[in-house]
């Protein structure tokens, strides 16, 4: 079997998922070929796992922890260009892998090739369309994201979904559960050995993108007045392999509110104080469906959140649901089914 996975460069969270996802697949189907195809981060982060090309991809304007709708149209009116030239200059590198099968994590361009050669087209991505159907505080632009996203799902063969609400399938989508890294299987003691810890951190994870900086500027220049261990990830700091040794040990996370991240989050019981990107309808949405079991910050209010999280740690602790993180396993599974039919 033979895939062709194409990933969005935004961010790490997709490019890990992924990975999580193609891991399984392998085991499944040990003789699995992979080549990838990626721009920005999902290059950086597969470029030494597997052979993979780099593209051009859609441009971010990542500032101030809002995704600005018209300033992303504006910056990406080429994208169809792109996407040809993507096309034309690796025609014949496709041609001689030849995939089976194209696997998409939140890449439009991916749907574009799979006509071109004429294969079938599996999209990946945290967006729930019958969620943002009850959603209560739409907006002209969220509900532009949603058309988007909507259009990107039919013109898909197949549609993966990890859910924190569901597990079930509709017309062409798949409902699965949570979708999460494995990580390391020693003790707490031996990883804060490890790590050199002399206590529980609170995490900040900014993810792979800027969106994140203003937020990790605001708790930096108040951390002094707690009595904490804040430790950062994502952003300006460079990616590491082991975040999940630190979120295993730690006391707390702060994040923004990725799907990947707030799985993990879950998985291993950690009270969460999670802070979505504005105007972003995934993220919005992933908050919307776990607002029982977190705190939700406002990037204005900042010292406030955090005393609010800190002196909750222990009823968040308490209040943790009851997911299942099989979701990689039952991705590969319908993947591999796909490819059978």
């Amino acid at each position: 079997m033979k895939i062709l996975l194409i990933v969005t460069g935004l961010g790490y969270g997709d490019s890990i998922r992924a990975e999580a996802i193609i891991t399984k697949i392998k085991k499944l189907k040990p003789k699995t070929e992979v080549l990838v195809m990626g721009y920005d981060n999902s290059y950086e982060y597969f470029k030494n796992k597997y052979e993979t090309i780099k593209i051009k991809g859609y441009r971010f304007d990542q500032k101030g922890l809002k995704f600005r709708t018209g300033t992303f149209l504006f910056k990406n009116f080429h994208i169809p260009i792109s996407w040809i030239l993507n096309y034309r200059e690796n025609k014949e590198r496709l041609k001689k892998f030849d995939p089976d099968l194209i696997i998409s994590d939140f890449e439009i361009f991916s749907n574009f090739l799979a006509k071109k050669l004429k294969k079938k087209c599996i999209s990946i991505f945290a967006f729930d369309p019958e969620l943002y159907n009850i959603y209560p505080n739409k907006t002209n632009n969220l509900s532009l994201q949603s058309k988007f996203l909507k259009k990107t799902y039919e013109i898909s063969d197949k549609v993966i979904i990890p859910s924190f609400t569901k597990n079930k399938k509709v017309n062409n989508t798949y409902y699965i559960n949570l979708i999460i890294r494995e990580g390391n299987k020693k003790n707490k003691k031996e990883i804060i050995k490890k790590l050199g810890l002399k206590e529980e951190p609170i995490l900040v994870m900014l993810g792979g993108s800027k969106y994140g900086l203003i937020l990790a500027n605001k708790i930096n220049n108040i951390r002094n007045r707690f009595k904490e261990n804040f430790i950062f990830f994502g952003g300006d700091f460079a990616f590491k392999e082991n975040f999940l040794e630190y979120l295993k040990v730690s006391k707390g996370l702060i994040t923004l509110a990725g799907n990947l991240t707030l799985s993990e989050g879950f998985f291993y019981k950690k009270p969460m104080l999670v802070y979505p990107i504005e105007n972003h309808v995934e993220q919005l949405l992933n908050v919307y469906s776990i607002k029982k079991y977190i705190v939700i910050g406002n990037k204005n209010n900042v010292e406030e959140d955090l005393n609010k999280f800190l002196s909750s740690l222990n009823k968040l602790k308490k209040n943790m649901p009851t997911f299942k993180f099989d979701g990689a396993k039952q991705a590969a599974e319908i993947i591999l089914k796909n490819y059978k039919n």
